[in-house]
């Protein structure tokens, strides 16, 4: 889990100063500018080009440097005004003004990575209790312990056949885990029941994508990752009979639908209170048996050429062609 959700929040573009995998083209850039800056006034004599040293001024307080290392190449830049020219007040001027906008700048910079450093621990912490809560889940009913590390597994699998990146794979897997946070608030009388369930507590027992969705719909970047639709609608259907909004086929979110897959094949593959697993075989006939109704078609699919790939289902046998049929007949 920590792998795929640290892929997610160490994203570059996560952060607006979060600069490392383009250190190089800053500190280019910066060598440029200061160039530049530096000979168009050597070879000029215009007041009006020591207004190019804002370029470099600007990309140099954008760069993860100490602050020694800042004030060290700050004064060298800058002293390079005093070094082409002779000193005289408005060269002062200058020179502290862009003195004054390098710490301005890097004042900015230095806040905005505090502000971003912060939020993103508590990220981590709520992700992390919500975490919690998904095992917290699975442990109130022994029948069902592993069951989201299960199903996010067989979703990763599954998106991974159908050519999804690396990135809509570890956002499905952390889906998986957390797909069933809204049985939270289920009794454990329903949850721990030894029988099948009576349509009261069905319908309680239905509450759950909605309310896992209540949970972790303000987190924004679960809603980026698209996991709060996930939690929401995995137990949607392509034929409409689905749940809680009743959604059909490519109205259901691909992650959803991918869910709903390795949900329900985990559910069949397992032991409860009120009957023995099914095997594989068996569970595997019932994904191709209500393929297109209960099932998305291509997740199913995908998932059936998993399980064939890793040797836990025997290969279809090759449909009978009419022209063996014909030659049996003859025969």
């Amino acid at each position: 889990m920590k792998d795929e959700w640290a892929r997610w929040t160490q994203d570059d573009e996560f952060c607006p100063i979060a600069l490392r995998k383009y250190g190089v083209i800053f500190w280019s850039l910066f060598f440029m500018a200061s160039a530049v800056a530096i000979v168009l006034n050597v070879l000029f004599d215009s007041e009006l080009l020591l207004g190019l040293y804002v370029y470099p001024v600007v990309l140099l307080a954008t760069l993860d440097l100490s602050g020694p290392l800042l004030a060290l190449i700050g004064a060298a830049l800058l002293g390079t005004v005093f070094a082409v020219n002779a000193p005289d007040p408005v060269l002062i001027v200058v020179a502290a003004s862009y003195a004054v906008l390098l710490l301005i700048v890097r004042r900015v910079v230095w806040i905005s990575a505090r502000h971003y450093k912060g939020k993103k621990e508590q990220e981590d912490l709520l992700m992390n209790t919500i975490l919690s809560l998904g095992k917290t889940i699975d442990a109130r009913d022994p029948y069902t312990a592993f069951h989201s590390h299960n199903v996010a597994e067989y979703a990763r699998s599954i998106a991974k056949e159908m050519g999804l990146s690396h990135k809509e794979q570890d956002a499905i897997f952390l889906g998986g885990l957390i797909h069933d946070i809204g049985k939270i608030g289920t009794p454990d009388a329903i949850l721990q029941k030894e029988s099948r369930l009576t349509e009261g507590e069905y319908a309680i027992m239905k509450k759950h994508p909605e309310e896992g969705y209540q949970i972790v719909k303000n987190m924004k970047r679960l809603r980026e990752l698209g996991i709060t639709d996930m939690v929401r609608y995995h137990h949607e259907r392509p034929d409409g009979n689905g749940y809680p909004a009743g959604l059909k086929g490519a109205g259901i979110p691909l992650g959803a639908r991918i869910l709903g897959v390795a949900d329900a094949f985990d559910a069949m593959t397992t032991n409860r209170s009120y009957r023995q697993k099914l095997t594989v075989e068996t569970a595997a006939e019932e994904l191709r048996r209500n393929s297109g109704t209960q099932f998305d078609p291509a997740a199913a699919s995908a998932f059936l050429a998993v399980l064939t790939r890793e040797g836990k289902l025997q290969p279809e046998k090759p449909a009978f062609s009419a022209s063996q049929a014909k030659a049996s007949l003859v025969n």
